[in-house]
């Protein structure tokens, strides 16, 4: 029995053994857990007070002042800060109205007067709200933490900045009372537009300083403002500055602050009758770099989003940029002096220069009468249709990149339609017959260039702009080829296209900013990597053909003597309609000029803000006013540029030589776009280059002339006598099947010969100089003239027979640069779509903006 009773505990025993070491093991896992919490709260512990030991002391200055973003140019030096004290006008709180007071608290902190600094409730609320809405949507700090972050404090969002922010927050509330903590957050908070404090902002807002004057909905619409001052801005998103007041109207509600009727009342006010623009002043040293900070702004806090609206103002921040002071002090002065002979006070300009190479920008002129951020800024923000300068961007380029084109590419100027039948026009109302791309790129021919778009396709040409930082609406109008653009482009993006011509085909994004230093030294660089937009022969191809532009078309103002520059003029004309509505005659809505070195690239536009000003009608007119874009680049230009400037480098992809150049190894490409009726081989390597345009217009002349001495000589025929008829056939060619003596059939074989050599070595440009080689009979140049003729007509089916009046109509515009008889291009574009001039934002204000008649069924030409 003992044995079985021994047995029996043994095996109880044996049973709890495991029991006993799960409980255990339990309890030192609490026991572990336990510890780990401990050492984790004393090392949270630990490493908080070592935060809280570091903040920064609460002094009376920091407190009175806020954080003023600082800007750097390319060299390191301060050129300004955003923020000045002689531009802020402080309040006491004493002159304050209750329900301003209450506007704010009731937005921005309900529980101001009962918290000690930071607001618990606010905190798992506005913690609650972003799980619901999404990060960001409420935020739970507080008017104390507020002062501390905006004074104290960087704005960075970072947890020991949080950590800091709330410690101080309760520090401040414990060594100043609630009236001046208040009056610390009214006077240093930002209300956008510049203004720092309250009574700065009512100034700027309502045009006065008296608080005491402000009804409920002003109240209301100044309260809604700090929480995104730009976003909100009245003047520039009234819808938006509306629904952020009346949010503030139903707060204010909600905490008794006013009646409902009262709120009602506020709500009935359109924001647009409450705010009243004021005249900016700007006396500052800093004035003339305004415009290139205002870019900096959009590019940061719109752009790229870097830092946020207040940050960029408020955030203690050390901004780095590419800005050469020298040059925006010059740009500052083409736009204010008396360098440029402008024609009245309204009449107005914008200008960007970048560096050609690394799309740096290094001036921004934002307009004659540019003075802080957030004003129209013409040189960068403003957009307007870029007439003729858009031809190499959606023409020319697309053309010889996707096409293989030669320079020499010929292409007939003639009557001309648009696909839907609606006819496109030349500028002076003439054709000039065919021609090379080159020379109708030099003379800005529009019939030419619309050919070319469409032998390019709109697909093409939308996706070359779009390399080129243009992004373009879909489909693309083909108005767009002589640059008829319903949203337009801004001077910024037509430099930054233009550079990449300049820069063997890569483009660079245009930038302003190269690093940030943070207020706690932290630095973050800003990155801009190029794109390979096009074929380096393209770029060179371009170039070289704008080139010719200045040299002899419609861009010899802008020429600098010693610089190898290329460009392009452009403008936009009266549409018909308009002229007839406000009885006016012929003139331009805009002109621009677009041109580069290896060195700098810079785009110029000018004219007005709006076609109807009151009862005045302005618009560019025909008295030197329409070459003030050139005049414009060419000061600017020869006065930054090195006088060493090297020329463009030809790549090894490109073959010819002066005026004749092509793509290497591309096969033969038939001349002239699907449109035309002559076909040309396009190998330019068995062709000499094309004649010097003096010496070019002395033979159409000469021609001239002798075709007239034949045509006199013909109208005499049946008065020759037997004797001179013979003579006279032998200078002539005859195909019509009369018997002829050895002699001229000799001359006939012999030119027909020649005809096929020609054509082996496909078209030869100067026909004259080739058969005056290989003239085996002495002919004179009469009877040369009188074969080269014949031998055209039988070769080409679509040249007209009579070759005098295409001769005429290529001479004449020469002659007339001669003569010196600049005149405005009037292209024609009937069918493009309204263009408006919205800005970046797309909402800009009425003053910002032209009328939308303005260019309602724009036309576009050249300003030569």
């Amino acid at each position: 029995m003992s044995d079985e009773y021994n047995s029996r505990m043994e095996r109880r025993k044996a049973e709890s053994k495991p029991k006993n070491k799960k409980k255990k093991l339990f309890k030192r896992i609490i026991l572990y857990c336990v510890i780990a919490i401990l050492l984790l709260l004393i090392a949270c512990g630990v490493w908080t007070t070592s935060i809280i030991m570091s903040a920064p002391e609460l002094t009376s200055e920091k407190l009175q002042t806020p954080f003023s973003s600082q800007i750097y140019d390319q060299d390191g030096e301060l050129v300004t800060t955003l923020f000045k004290e002689q531009n802020r006008m402080k309040v006491d709180i004493g002159d304050v109205p209750d329900q301003m007071i209450e506007a704010v608290t009731s937005i921005e902190d309900r529980r101001f007067f009962q918290h000690n600094g930071v607001d618990i409730r606010r905190i798992v609320g506005a913690l609650i709200a972003n799980i619901e809405n999404g990060w960001g949507s409420e935020g739970g700090s507080t008017v104390t933490q507020q002062v501390v972050k905006r004074t104290i404090l960087s704005p960075e969002k970072t947890l020991t900045r949080k950590i800091q922010e709330a410690y101080l927050a309760i520090r401040l509330e414990q060594t100043y009372p609630k009236d001046e903590i208040l009056q610390m957050y009214l006077n240093n908070i930002y209300f956008g537009n510049g203004a720092y404090g309250l009574a700065t902002a009512s100034k700027t807002y309502f045009g006065t300083k008296d608080l005491s004057g402000l009804n409920v909905s002003q109240m209301a619409l100044l309260a809604g403002l700090p929480n995104a001052p730009s976003y909100y801005d009245p003047f520039q998103y009234p819808e938006r500055a509306t629904d952020r007041r009346d949010q503030v109207l139903q707060a204010m509600l909600e905490t008794g602050a006013i009646s409902e009727n009262q709120a009602k009342e506020a709500e009935s006010v359109p924001v647009k009758k409450l705010v009243q623009k004021q005249k900016k002043i700007n006396n500052d040293k800093d004035r003339p770099y305004q415009a290139f900070v205002d870019r900096v702004y959009h590019e940061l806090v719109n752009k790229r989003k870097v830092v946020t609206d207040q940050q960029f103002y408020q955030g203690g921040l050390m901004i780095h940029t590419t800005l050469d002071t020298n040059a925006q002090k010059e740009v500052y002065d083409l736009l204010t002096s008396d360098k440029i002979n402008y024609p009245d006070k309204a009449f107005e300009a914008g200008i960007s220069l970048i560096d050609t190479k690394t799309g740096a920008i290094q001036a921004i002129g934002g307009g004659r009468d540019f003075l802080s951020i957030g004003d129209t800024n013409y040189g960068a923000e403003e957009k307007n249709p870029p007439g003729s300068t858009f031809k190499p961007i959606v023409d020319y380029g697309p053309a010889i990149e996707h096409l293989s084109w030669s320079t020499n590419h010929s292409i007939v100027d003639e009557p001309y339609s648009y696909s839907d039948g609606t006819p496109i026009n030349e500028w002076d109302g003439e054709y000039w017959g065919s021609m090379t791309i080159r020379r109708a790129l030099a003379w800005s021919r529009n019939i030419p260039a619309l050919k070319t778009f469409q032998a390019v396709g709109k697909e093409k040409a939308a996706e070359f702009a779009d390399q080129l930082g243009i992004e373009l609406q879909k489909p693309i109008p083909e108005a767009a080829a002589i640059g008829g653009l319903s949203r337009g482009v801004t001077p910024l993006q037509m430099a930054g296209a233009y550079a990449a011509f300049g820069n063997e085909g890569v483009y660079h994004d245009p930038y302003t900013v190269k690093k940030i230093v943070f207020q706690n030294g932290n630095e973050k660089k800003l990155t801009h990597d190029p794109i390979q937009a096009m074929h380096a022969y393209t770029a060179y191809m371009i170039t070289d053909m704008l080139k010719t532009v200045i040299t002899s078309g419609t861009g010899t103002a802008a020429n600098i003597p010693g610089i190898p520059v290329a460009g392009k003029t452009g403008s936009t004309n009266i549409p018909e309609p308009l002229r007839q509505q406000h009885n006016i005659g012929d003139g331009l809505l805009d002109s621009w000029f677009a041109g580069y070195t290896t060195q700098y690239t810079a785009a110029v536009w000018t004219g007005y803000p709006k076609l109807k000003n009151g009862d005045d009608v302005q618009y560019i007119r025909y008295d030197g006013s329409e070459d003030i874009a050139k005049e414009i680049f060419q000061v600017l230009m020869e006065s930054l540029s090195d006088p060493e400037t090297p020329d463009f480098k030809k790549p090894d992809s490109v073959g010819g030589s002066g005026d004749t150049l092509y793509v290497r190894e591309t096969q033969p490409a038939m001349s002239g776009s699907g449109n035309d009726e002559q076909q040309e081989d396009e190998h330019t390597d068995q062709q000499e280059p094309e004649q010097p345009v003096q010496e070019e217009r002395e033979n159409k002349q000469e021609q001239k002339r002798e075709e007239q001495r034949q045509n006199n000589s013909s109208d005499q025929d049946q008065q020759k006598d037997p004797k001179d008829q013979k003579d006279e056939e032998q200078k002539n060619t005859s195909d019509q099947g009369q018997q002829k003596d050895p002699k001229d059939q000799q001359g006939e074989e012999q030119k027909n010969q020649r005809n096929e050599e020609q054509q082996d070595q496909n078209k030869q440009k100067n026909q004259d100089q080739e058969e005056d080689e290989t003239d085996k009979q002495g002919e004179n140049s009469k009877e040369q003239d009188d074969q080269e003729s014949n031998s055209e007509e039988d070769e080409n089916d679509h040249q007209d027979e009579n070759s005098k009046e295409q001769d005429d109509q290529e001479s004449n515009p020469d002659e007339g640069n001669d003569q010196n008889h600049d005149s405005g291009d009037k292209e024609d574009q009937d069918n493009s779509e309204k263009v408006n001039n919205d800005g970046e934002s797309g909402e800009n204000s009425a003053e910002k903006e032209k009328n939308e008649e303005d260019h309602q069924s724009s036309q576009t030409d050249d300003t030569r």
